[in-house]
């Protein structure tokens, strides 16, 4: 008789450790991402592999015949667990052994891969003897080689006990884990006795990664930390995701490891465990293969274990979530997002804008508030909006474009803010980006580019950094090449809309200190977008990171971005309105929205004498008040958009002044409207409107979160300032 390859295999299950779980969670190979690097994992091996700077290095854990090996070839311990693992001695189906006391005179199967491993199993077979009140001298070993050139040792071993159950060839085996749980369901093995035992595991990293990259030996075990810690009080969640990595059912987990694996997983360098460690080694590993005494101290770097504490105990890496990361945290989106689309409608005019954005708007408000719930990416919408050719209002008339009026635009951006505040916030970089080519941009990056933007091209965004208090200070840098163009490497954060687009402008710093914009194509070599956002509001606009890796940029995909600011400019007004419009959009439409469950769903106040909440007096003042500040900052807006378009036609430095003036007084007036009607729709709309079937809140944390990247503060200082010493703000960004 047979045992199917395949059936067996699938019961040699990996063990189940932190560093897996980890993995599962996404913070670790996120965080790998971010700064340049990867880690992938192999749990059949018991692995994590690590590329750093062009070279591959691992991090591996085992038991002590698995371990001891590689530690005396010069591997570095860097941590310890202790576990348990069920035992198991079994016998065919049919067998006439009941219990290990009936053992005496049968043949013992114990296989393994090599001869420390039969040595481990053996004295592991005669110590849960000696335990099940037998002695290993009443049994018989039974001689199960297994072929050295066995490309998979663990299906040999499994084939070979299955193949000495059925075929007679051993009365009984001993197996433990995975193993033994296998052999009873595909054979019908039977267990005449079992045990919890305690099985020490060892972690174990290359000597040259210890040496040279020791920060990121630091940031796995920081994160297995992390883990370890999140599984003990998510006991169910981290069994299904250990279950899923070793590909056990979590009940066959449970049934191997025991209830209690989520409390097990921690590592530690303490002398309890390193004497369970050395104490199962000495006992259980041949001496000859010893040569001695071993003590694991002697390998042991407990180091890296205690900085990694560190890392966790200050926030210096991210707290896991059992709801994972994006997927395109880890990966990038699939080319067939960017290629697969129709060639973009160019729009000839302001009023066919105004018409196309109102279409368009109708078609994303449907399931707005199930991709906020969901955090599900517009992926479908932005097609739908590069399509429709939105994104090429700003191109000159010159360069084919419709160039519509910033009035027009902004009246756009409330369109679609109004439909998903998400969606809204996209495009607004793209703009911006668009007008930066227009005002520093050679006629050969003027003609390419609009060109791009013209047949439906995105532009996102790679402005702002952690951690700096301005552009003076940014470590991104641009620095000239060897053979001409430029490398590009550093760091980005807020990047709204990369995720998206085919071209990402990137803030630097040149070799001069002065600020540039470096176009880089989204798939360019050195460069990963990580949707790693994790803001309670605008959830799907994927404000995540960009990390460039010395990334190869042309001359001509450079643009010098001081320039803008040599002359009056209403550049930075222009990116200021846009938000300011994002915000009378969402603001619109959370009025809206409270307007409509106060007619349709609430219910009048007990004893008012109304049948409708809609018909209450203080309701009707109160909307009274909102609707007029809502009417104020779109007067408000449109005033500062009117004064943009003036300052154009005459640009000099009291229009400019003029424009900005305006716009920070409209921007200040849209962020204080915007966040009272988003939580005053709860005021008017009563308790039932916060059951989260409506998501209204998502109004609210839209609004709120938008509303900070700017603080609203800094506008009214501006508007002081001008109103008192006549003194008009300039942006520079």
């Amino acid at each position: 008789m047979s045992v199917r390859h395949q059936t067996v295999t699938a019961f040699c299950a990996p063990i189940p450790t932190a560093v897996g779980l980890a993995f599962r969670l996404g913070e670790l190979p996120v965080d790998f991402r971010r700064r340049g690097h990867s880690a992938s994992i192999a749990p059949e091996l018991n692995a994590l592999t690590l590329r750093i700077g062009g070279e591959t290095y691992s991090i591996q854990w085992g038991g002590p015949h698995s371990a001891l090996p590689l530690l005396s070839q010069g591997r570095i311990a860097i941590g310890l667990s202790l576990q348990h693992l069920k035992e198991f001695i079994l016998v065919p189906p049919d067998s006439r052994l009941r219990s290990a006391e009936d053992l005496a005179g049968a043949r013992i199967g114990i296989p393994a891969e090599d001869e420390s491993a039969r040595a481990e199993a053996a004295n592991g077979f005669a110590e849960a003897l000696r335990s099940a009140g037998s002695d290993l001298s009443r049994a018989t070993p039974a001689d199960l080689p297994i072929e050295p050139s066995s490309a998979d040792a663990g299906s040999a071993l499994a084939r070979k006990l299955a193949q000495a159950l059925l075929l007679g060839e051993a009365d009984a085996v001993y197996a433990n884990g995975s193993l033994a749980l296998g052999l009873q369901e595909i054979v019908g093995a039977r267990p005449i006795w079992s045990r919890q035992a305690s099985y020490p595991l060892v972690f174990w990293a290359d000597e040259k990664l210890v040496r040279l990259h020791p920060e990121s030996v630091d940031r796995v075990l920081a994160h297995v930390l992390a883990a370890s810690s999140w599984a003990k009080t998510h006991r169910e969640a981290a069994h299904r995701l250990l279950a899923k990595e070793i590909g056990l059912s979590e009940p066959a987990l449970e049934v191997v490891y025991g209830e209690s694996l989520h409390a097990e997983l921690d590592l530690g360098t303490s002398a309890d465990r390193i004497e369970a460690f050395n104490r199962h080694a000495n006992e259980r590993m041949p001496g000859g293969f010893l040569r001695g005494t071993f003590d694991i101290a002697g390998r042991l770097d407990p180091t890296r274990l205690r900085c990694a504490l560190e890392l966790v105990t200050q926030g210096l890496v991210e707290p896991p979530s059992g709801e994972g990361v994006s997927p395109y945290a880890l990966a990038p989106v699939p080319d067939s997002f960017f290629l697969e689309r129709k060639a973009a409608h160019v729009i000839g005019s302001d009023e066919e804008a105004i018409a196309v954005a109102r279409q368009i708007a109708a078609q994303i408000k449907e399931g707005a508030s199930e991709r906020d719930r969901d955090r599900r990416l517009p992926f479908d919408e932005l097609k739908l909006l590069g399509e429709s050719g939105l994104l090429g209002l700003m191109v000159p008339k010159a360069y084919g474009g419709p160039g519509v009026s910033v009035r027009t635009l902004t009246e756009i951006f409330k369109i679609i803010s109004a439909a998903d505040g998400a969606i809204g916030q996209i495009p607004q970089n793209h703009h911006f980006f668009v007008r930066s080519v227009e005002l520093v941009g050679t006629e050969e990056q003027k003609a390419f580019f609009f060109a791009e933007v013209l047949r439906g091209a995105q532009f996102g965004n790679a402005l702002a950094e952690r951690g700096i208090k301005g552009f003076k200070e940014m470590t991104t840098r641009l620095k000239r090449a060897n053979g001409g163009g430029y490398r590009l490497s550093g760091s980005k954060y807020y990047a709204t809309g990369a995720l998206f687009s085919h071209w990402i402008p990137v803030t630097a710093l040149d070799e001069e200190e002065k600020r540039v914009t470096a176009f880089v194509p989204r798939d360019a070599e050195g460069v990963a977008v990580i949707d790693d956002w994790s803001g309670i509001g605008q959830r799907t606009t994927a404000s995540g990171s960009v990390v460039f890796h010395d990334v190869a940029v042309p001359a001509d995909r450079v643009l010098p971005h001081w320039r803008i600011f040599e002359k009056p400019q209403t550049f930075g007004a222009f990116g200021q309105i846009m938000h300011a419009a994002i915000d009378v959009g969402i603001a619109q439409a959370a009025l809206e929205d409270a307007a409509w469950f106060v007619r349709e769903k609430a219910r009048p106040l007990f004893r008012s004498g109304y049948t409708r909440a809609s018909e209450e007096p203080d309701l009707i003042r109160r909307f009274g008040e909102l609707g007029i500040r809502l009417q104020a900052a779109d007067a408000l807006l449109e005033r500062a958009a009117a004064a943009i378009d003036r300052a154009e036609q005459d640009l000099n430095e009291t229009t400019a002044g003029q424009a900005t003036l305006a716009v920070d007084t409209a921007k200040y007036f849209a962020a204080e409207a915007s966040v009272e009607i988003a939580n005053a729709l709860f005021e008017v709309s009563g308790t039932s409107s916060m059951d989260r079937k409506y998501n209204f809140d998502r109004h609210w944390r839209n609004v709120r979160i938008h509303t900070l990247h700017d603080p609203a503060r800094l506008k009214l200082h501006n508007v002081g300032n001008w109103y008192l010493n006549g003194v008009y703000h300039e942006y520079k960004i």
